[in-house]
């Protein structure tokens, strides 16, 4: 673990984290329209779209896990970074407070200096202020930006208590006059409703800032008023020759211009203030995918959602990457800003697991994956193209907060290969020291394994794909090794990788063998029929190979 004051000092807050985080995770239990599952929702736009569908015509390909921070209590919102006035590259983090970190690739970060302090007692952010993606560069040095605030809930006496969930979310405003190296707050601008006394779903929570045309758009969270409390996406916007100031900001909502009009969806009308006023939501979209970023390969704008449960899902708009994804004016169309998501990371285990992707944190708790986020290949948060890095927080089985790290991988899209056999790559890692090997999809906890080779790809979404079967990495006596549809009675399974073919097909045409070392007595796996010299026990089956 890095020594550092300021890590220090974030492992002490990550505790008080938990109940926030809980609610964030557990919104919601479907992923696009309630009663819809991933892939129905998927299927219903690919459906009505016909050929024509955004979600078609390319392939996915996910690359290795890399580790670029952490243990570290520090990770707590989704990354981003931007480049300043000379071309150096800045990184920003949040629990609580914000840092900027120094990085030059976004490989490794380090160094946190604090940006953005919690306010004071009574303060609309006395709990914390978490700076959001993206930025808007009016000048080279003259940034703008938005956070997320948190106020100690009523009655609370100032204490910030996040396990009763009364703490209060809205969006504070900051800037930056030198490039993105010191920041100013300038108040709050952005609230779901007047009361500011919660339930925490009826709260502007987890924004993110994103500028198309003439306007700043602000995507967050919060439920829909007399609507229940289920978080739902919502949009308020302000124009760029504003700058996101207090009382700029108007909501997207449905209401009519006049007694005699028809009801019409957008920023018009009255009674949608970006302080208190109402919102309507957007649909066929999951609420925590809201890190929205343009995508010039694709032309549509993209979204990620990331959970182990789940999968991690891409969102993909049906609206042009220049145009912000927004409903139709018509309330009653059936045209959806959102055609839907495709799964191009497997979910670790089944649905309703509850020891995955919970943050009650015990030494039975499974993985979890938190706070995703879009960067360019050169470390842009307001665009991506055909090669791009996906960023996470992610817990490893039965670490607490203080042990978060931020992971990143590499993402490629391709129309090359239509097929959409999205993809993971399956990497060997290697320990010096004892000469053991250990084959997945995921780093290892211990950092004395390094990757040695990639071993094909595996597909990550065979749900969708006729005659693939999983493959799940099983464990027994600390001991990991991969085996097709089930573990052994006495193995423990450690999570699914993924899904392999049992036969050589068009597609499939990379052999995948399990090994076994007798020597270090550990199993892995390649491509190499003669397990580089080691036994080899089974052929797993045929895996994908690079796009």
């Amino acid at each position: 673990m890095l020594s550092h004051p300021v890590l220090r000092r974030a492992q002490g807050a990550g505790r008080r984290w938990i109940a926030f985080a809980t609610l964030t995770a557990c919104v919601v239990t479907t992923w696009a329209v309630v009663g819809a599952t991933p892939s129905d929702a998927g299927r219903r736009s690919a459906t009505a779209a016909g050929a024509t569908s955004p979600l078609v015509g390319f392939t996915v390909q996910v690359g290795p896990e890399e580790r670029v921070f952490g243990p570290t209590g520090l990770t707590d919102f989704p990354y981003f970074s931007e480049r300043g006035p000379s071309g150096r590259l800045f990184g920003f983090i949040s629990n609580n407070d914000s840092y900027r970190v120094s990085t030059r690739n976004n490989r490794r970060i380090r160094d946190p200096k604090m940006i953005l302090e919690r306010g004071r007692p009574g303060a609309f952010d006395k709990c914390g202020a978490w700076l959001i993606g993206s930025v808007f560069k009016k000048t080279r040095r003259r940034w703008v930006g938005l956070y997320h605030a948190e106020a100690a809930g009523k009655g609370d006496n100032n204490w910030c208590i996040y396990r009763d969930q009364s703490t209060v979310s809205s969006v504070g405003r900051a800037v930056s006059n030198d490039g993105g190296r010191t920041w100013r707050k300038t108040g709050q601008v952005v609230t779901q409703d007047r009361r500011l006394d919660g339930p925490k779903t009826e709260d502007a929570s987890l924004g993110r800032l994103m500028r198309y045309g003439d306007y700043l758009y602000l995507f967050y969270g919060g439920s829909v008023y007399r609507q229940g409390t289920q978080r739902r996406l919502l949009v308020a916007r302000s124009r760029v020759s504003e700058l996101g100031k207090r009382g700029t900001w108007r909501k997207w909502h449905c209401y009519r211009p006049s007694r005699l009009a028809e009801r019409t969806c957008g920023f018009g009308g009255r009674g949608n203030a970006g302080l208190g006023g109402k919102a309507a939501p957007i649909e066929l979209i999951d609420p925590m995918a809201r890190v929205i970023v343009p995508n010039t390969y694709l032309h549509h704008s993209i979204a990620l959602a990331a959970t182990g449960t789940r999968g991690f899902r891409l969102w993909v708009s049906n609206t042009h990457d220049a145009n912000p994804p927004l409903d139709p004016a018509d309330p009653q169309s059936t045209d959806r800003a959102w055609a839907g998501s495709i799964q191009i990371y497997p979910p670790v285990s089944r649905p309703d697991d509850p020891l995955v992707d919970t943050w009650d944190r015990t030494r039975r708790a499974k993985q979890l994956y938190a706070y995703p986020s879009i960067l360019s290949a050169r470390g842009s948060s307001n665009t991506s193209g055909q090669v791009f890095y996906i960023y996470y927080v992610k817990l490893f089985p039965g670490d607490d907060f203080p042990q978060r790290h931020l992971m990143r991988r590499r993402v490629t899209l391709t129309k090359d290969d239509p097929s959409r056999l999205h993809r993971v790559a399956l990497t060997t890692y290697f320990r010096k020291k004892d000469g053991r090997r250990r084959t997945t999809t995921e780093v290892p906890v211990s950092k004395s394994f390094r990757a040695q080779s990639t071993n094909g790809y595996l597909l990550s979404n065979g749900e969708l794909h006729d005659g693939w079967i999983d493959v799940f990495e099983c464990v027994k006596n600390g001991d990991y090794r991969l085996r097709t549809r089930r573990c052994r009675s006495a193995e423990s399974k450690y999570r699914r990788v993924g899904w392999i073919s049992p036969t050589e097909t068009g597609h499939a045409t990379v052999p995948i063998f399990r090994c076994f070392n007798q020597r270090s007595r550990n199993h892995f796996a390649s491509t190499d029929p003669q397990c580089l010299g080691f036994e080899r026990e089974a052929r797993l089956g045929y895996g994908l190979p690079s796009v």
